[in-house]
């Protein structure tokens, strides 16, 4: 006889077609009858779906209710975490997965416990580097339902990353809610046998509840009908961490690896990972925020004699999950709902740059020598850049002088005259008072986390001025001109010429927020850039190309099926090359009036890619450039076409023996690799579509996503008006993911500086409050030293309790790298091997300035605990 648990929960979208403030409410008093059923012992255990922000949110409006929440966690019977929030585990990097179950497991303890299962059961796809990211948090058991290949069909398996790390799956093959069948139907014997195909285990696991779903009260009785009802399955209430335990005795159990995105058991939805691009760029802006510039920023401040402040940190992190948290995530909501995320966005956002702003000015208020503009390097390694700044000075001719007393060279950008008169009705009484505000470019080698100070003269006569017009600018890597048309990139390193690198696609889209499809009546066009306006700047430091116009397109789908255009899209590209950088930088400015069309960035390359190489949250991986059931699909029941659109986080690669093009992206997160000869990778800028849900989609037959029997409109993610992207691309001999990470890192920082200085009070919000100067006097502390160039910096913070230093590492290559490295310390130390959670599982050395690493196994992830001895 097999054995079935039967598992009481409910899945809790945190918003939807409905508002956060919907199922806030609605949670209140569901939560009552959750409390109710369990106090009466009706049920005897219940599910709260793998995440506590819904639980968050309720203890913030019911808060007397804390107790017995606290009394039914603590004895077993009520299931909270271990997420915060059901992350889109293929467009959420891996550091806010790491905050996101950190946040979640912290809040879950608090209550009594936090149920050891990594609970993802509506993600849509599974990404490769889940399960070591859930063994660093001592997390041996997974569910989840979507993304199974047709070959990879067992419902309990054991799945493995490439660090070798493992956690034993159940598969939820028909989803979480086919146990409503239980409640709703008295044709037992088919359900049962339903969730036992494609496995022999005799432990199987049926989950009963659905979306919003309230609790069974009659669940023992339905339990005892089935059980009445036939012989070959024993039902009984459990739960999962009580049921894996019955699992993991099972013999023989398949072992998979690899991520999970096909539509064979449910729709997987690979064209959300471009839908609400506004969405995506905003939430990721602020998750580099904190990851590269804030927390870092943070953990040095406090070794200045400024203290860290988690509270803050932990409330914008918050903000993120929830924007990061399945639906949320992929922006398939109505409007009113994405409305409220991205506000929620904008004031995290604003928090965070608050933040940041304000420690750079209380980090530069205390100094002793007559230094005027401070420069700040977040990052564990040495940086040697060209910054772009801003300085503001009474006279227009000045110089750099750096701590040493040496005269440093810049470049001019741009030089704007202000006057800050002090304002008049009538503008003939204002008495005019000039500065200047002068954009500059300046290389610096910063030490990692430390700074540079320099001093600025104004009594001089002269002044750098080094940028010429041009419409052909150059470094040392590459050299880009504009002819008619077309843009032209030499690759000076191996003297490829590029005809035509880069240009635009423009198609029409009649899917909706879940999904791209093609229209049925497609018209695609190729834009290039003619009849624009070229403008150019040169110079030994920093290079800007200028490119401004109109895209005549079709206004929406009948003009489209029509092939009519009319309709101009204004568009402003800018490039930029810096010296002694690898890096194209690429700023695109649109102001989009059409409707129903997705809009991609096509680097057109030498290279006939058989695979692309994205990255993923910690790792990268190998992607065939045509889905193996491309062709099939339809024949072997998937439910949508496998499109071969793929995700990215940070970028995405194709490369040969002697070519590679890389797109590093600030907020993009969809490609594809397209061309007769798949030698062009072509990047998702944004799609506008109008509904929530369409039926009879091109790639997606049959019924709308979401719901099926009424259109939800949503003019809202046609995403008219002004937008901008950014990005870089890489064009190189070599595919080196650590250098690309190192890439993204630089992009993502902006130049941290600030100046002292009482001329513009506005420069920065935060400048028209008064603060007292630092208690310290500020000195160099360049506190950690990483030197180990094929390893990813991931992350540098403070620890949990504020009494030392997080790093942490990992191997992006799928091989061992022996000796990768060392750590050199500011001061003595001791170091400890932490788990992702910042706990210690291995005491490591004490009282070191110096550390070297030991190998990294292929993909391996290791975090470091550095306590100074004080």
């Amino acid at each position: 006889m097999k054995k079935v648990f039967v598992i009481a929960h409910t899945h809790w979208d945190f918003e939807w077609y409905f508002t956060r403030q919907d199922a806030r409410i609605q949670f209140i008093y569901h939560m009552d009858e959750v409390l109710r059923a369990l106090k009466n012992n009706v049920i005897d255990y219940y599910l709260l779906d793998g995440q506590m922000s819904i639980i968050d949110d309720y203890l913030e409006s019911v808060p007397e209710n804390a107790p017995e929440l606290r009394k039914f966690i603590k004895s077993g019977r009520l299931f909270v975490g271990p997420w915060y929030t059901q992350v889109d585990e293929m467009v959420t990097s891996g550091e806010s997965m790491v905050r996101n179950l950190q946040q979640g497991i912290r809040l879950s303890s608090k209550l009594g416990r936090s149920v050891p299962i990594g609970y993802l059961p509506d993600s849509f796809g599974q990404s490769q580097d889940i399960p070591k990211i859930y063994n660093g948090f001592g997390i041996k058991n997974a569910v989840f339902w979507r993304g199974m290949p047709k070959e990879k069909s067992a419902r309990y398996f054991y799945w493995t990353s490439d660090d070798n790390s493992k956690v034993l799956v159940a598969n939820l093959r028909n989803g979480y809610p086919v146990g409503v069948d239980l409640m709703e139907s008295s044709n037992y014997s088919d359900l049962l046998h339903k969730i036992s195909t494609d496995t022999n285990v005799v432990n199987l696991v049926l989950p009963v509840g659905g979306d919003q779903r309230p609790v069974d009260f009659n669940l023992k009785q339905k339990i005892k009908e089935a059980n009445d009802s036939q012989d070959e399955f024993k039902l009984v209430e459990g739960t999962y961490p009580e049921y894996f335990k019955e699992l993991a005795k099972e013999k023989n159990l398949p072992i998979y690896s690899g991520e999970f995105v096909d539509p064979s058991t449910s729709k997987i939805h690979r064209g959300i990972y471009s839908s609400r691009a506004d969405l995506k760029m905003m939430y990721d802006r602020i998750e580099r925020l904190m990851t590269y510039e804030v927390e870092p920023l943070m953990a040095m401040a406090r070794y200045h004699g400024i203290e860290v402040k988690p509270g803050i940190i932990s409330q914008i992190w918050k903000t993120v999950f929830r924007g990061q948290a399945h639906d949320s995530a992929g922006g398939c909501n109505s409007d009113e709902t994405n409305r409220d995320i991205y506000h929620r966005g904008e004031i995290a956002l604003q928090l965070g740059l608050s933040l940041k702003g304000y420690l750079l000015r209380k980090l530069s208020s205390n100094v002793t020598d007559k230094m005027d503009l401070f420069f700040w390097n977040p990052t564990v390694s040495s940086v040697t850049k060209v910054h772009k700044i801003f300085v503001i000075t009474k006279n227009p001719n000045f110089e750099l002088v750096n701590e040493k007393g040496d005269r440093i060279e810049y470049q001019v950008i741009k030089q704007d005259k202000v006057n800050r008169a002090v304002l008049r009705r009538n503008k003939k009484e204002m008495v005019s008072d000039y500065y200047y505000k002068t954009t500059i470019a300046v290389m610096l080698t910063i030490q990692p986390t430390d700074w540079t100070g320099i001093l600025i003269k104004e009594d001089v006569t002269d002044k750098n001025i080094a940028s010429k017009d041009s419409t052909l600018i150059e470094n040392e890597y590459y050299q880009i001109s504009m002819n008619h048309s077309n843009l032209t990139l030499t690759d000076r390193k191996n003297g490829k010429v590029y005809h035509d690198f880069l240009t635009v696609e423009d198609g029409g889209d009649e899917g909706d927020t879940y999904d791209y499809s093609p229209a049925y009546k497609d018209w695609t066009l190729s834009l290039n850039f003619n009849d624009s306006v070229v403008k150019g700047i040169r110079g030994e430091l920093y290079n800007s190309l200028s490119i401004k116009g109109d895209w005549l397109l079709p206004a929406d789908l009948v003009e489209r099926s029509k092939k009519q255009k009319n309709k101009k899209l204004k568009y402003d590209l800018q490039l930029t090359l810096e010296k002694n950088n690898p890096v194209i930088g690429v700023i695109l400015k649109l102001t989009n009036n059409v409707l129903d069309h997705r809009l991609r960035m096509v680097i057109n390359t030498d290279i006939n890619a058989k695979n692309s190489y994205p990255d993923t949250p910690f790792g990268t991986i190998k992607r065939p450039v045509i889905d193996p059931h491309l062709k099939d699909w339809k024949d072997i029941g998937y439910h949508e076409e496998p499109t071969s659109i793929r995700p990215f986080l940070h970028f995405t690669n194709i490369h040969n023996d002697e070519s590679s093009v890389s797109f590093v992206g600030l907020g993009e997160r969809d490609f594809q690799v397209i061309g007769d000869s798949f030698n062009r990778l072509a990047v998702t800028l944004f799609r506008g579509v109008g509904f929530l849900g369409r039926p009879d989609l091109l790639r997606r037959p049959s019924d709308a996503s979401g719901l099926q029997t009424r259109y939800v409109s949503t003019p809202d993610s046609q995403l008219q008006g002004d937008m901008t992207f950014r990005g870089g691309i890489v064009v190189g001999k070599k595919f080196d993911p650590s250098k690309l990470q190192r890439v993204h890192n630089l992009l993502s920082v902006d130049d941290l500086f600030y100046q002292n200085q009482d001329i513009d009070k506005f420069t920065m919000r935060v400048q028209y409050f008064r603060i007292n100067k630092n208690i310290e006097t500020l000195v160099h502390k360049s506190l950690v030293d990483i030197k180990a160039d094929d390893l990813v910096k991931s992350s540098f913070t403070s620890t949990t309790d504020g009494t030392g230093l997080v790093v942490r590492l990992y191997n992006p290559f799928k091989n061992t790298l022996k000796n990768p490295g060392s750590i050199s310390l500011y001061d003595n130390c001791n170091i400890k091997i932490l788990d992702l959670n910042n706990q210690v599982i291995e005491n490591g050395v004490d009282n070191v300035k110096e550390y070297e690493l030991s190998s990294f196994g292929p993909s391996e992830i290791k975090t470091f605990g550095i306590y100074p001895i004080k």
